[in-house]
């Protein structure tokens, strides 16, 4: 029983990977423009985290009350209006996602400004006061929003310009729940012009949203060449339970290999690393991917063998499913 469970979620979790093959991460949508705003502190029990230096990372108990301070600067050589609200989000399709216009969510109805609206002198910068009230009866849960500053248009430009620090508040008597990611998948590849690319697979196995940023370390290669460290281009962003895709875009000279592949991924103070041995594939040519979690193994995966895959998964089943019941029957 245990040998047939065992196989069948393996095999299960191998169809689940080939569909992930092809995700595609996008990057967060806040503006910029003639203002900026950045956070000014952060709680002391995350002063070693750089996640919580650019946003509001936070766990708190219902009822609790949190002040943070923001710096809203402009670089207009005119006197600028600038209006300051709190904003939805969300984390899906791989990125945080900020609401458009300004569109509410529970979390918004616990925000206060200390000021709304403030005119900035030509090149000048104030700070602001947020504060973030938890109401008692608050459920459980990781709620995501934005602390916005937009600016008024000047003379004749329509265009609106905001930007925004982010929030991510996890609400929940007691201690806050872990943070943690697997690195499922290395994949080598190249473009159709030949450059070479390195992505990987990621599974937040935690408990709290994650956004991905690290780098790739290539050493041992031909005539024992190193290169990188290479900085992941294409961040992403995952709730809880969620996968996705890093991207690596790599220098267009580098050779097939075998390179020895190191690749160092954070979110925050959580850090994981993956390494292998992989080969760049010549351009058209299927990529090679390390399934890091599952089966340890470098596989070049195409439309036709990962047909082939998914019919050795189902055989595998049957059979499995065929031998419990000759088991179950001697009985």
């Amino acid at each position: 029983m245990r040998i047939i469970r065992y196989l069948a979620v393996s095999a299960m979790a191998g169809l689940v990977m080939i569909g992930f093959l092809g995700l595609t991460p996008a990057g967060a949508d806040e503006g910029s423009g003639p203002i900026g705003i950045r956070l000014m502190d952060a709680p002391a029990v995350r002063r070693g985290d750089p996640r919580a230096r650019i946003h509001i990372v936070d766990h708190l108990s219902p009822g609790a009350t949190i002040s943070r301070l923001l710096q809203v600067t402009s670089t207009s050589p005119r006197p600028q209006r600038v209006h300051l609200y709190p904003g939805a989000a969300s984390v899906g399709r791989h990125r945080f996602i900020s609401a458009p216009d300004r569109l509410g969510n529970e979390l918004t109805e616990w925000v206060r400004f200390d000021r709304t609206s403030l005119t900035l002198p030509p090149r000048s910068s104030t700070t602001v006061k947020a504060t973030i009230k938890v109401p008692r009866t608050a459920w459980r849960g990781e709620r995501y929003g934005v602390l916005w500053a937009e600016a008024e248009p000047l003379g004749d430009i329509e265009e609106t310009h905001r930007v925004g620090v982010r929030i991510y508040l996890d609400v929940g008597a007691g201690g806050e729940p872990p943070t943690d990611f697997r690195i499922e998948q290395l994949i080598a590849l190249r473009s159709p012009t030949g450059r070479p690319e390195f992505r990987a697979v990621v599974h937040n196995s935690g408990q709290r949203a994650v956004d991905m940023s690290g780098t790739l370390r290539l050493t041992d290669g031909p005539g024992g060449a190193s290169a990188g460290p290479f900085p992941v281009n294409q961040g992403i962003s995952l709730p809880p339970g969620g996968r996705g895709r890093v991207v690596i875009p790599l220098a267009s000279g580098l050779g097939d290999g075998p390179w020895q592949a190191t690749l160092y991924l954070a979110s925050g103070r959580t850090q994981r690393s993956a390494d292998t041995t992989i080969t760049f594939p010549k351009a058209g040519e299927a990529p090679v991917v390390k399934l890091t979690g599952i089966l340890g193994t470098a596989v070049a995966v195409t439309p036709r063998n990962g047909a082939l895959a998914a019919g050795g998964v189902l055989v595998m089943l049957m059979s499995g499913f065929a031998l419990f019941r000759r088991l179950r029957a001697s009985r």
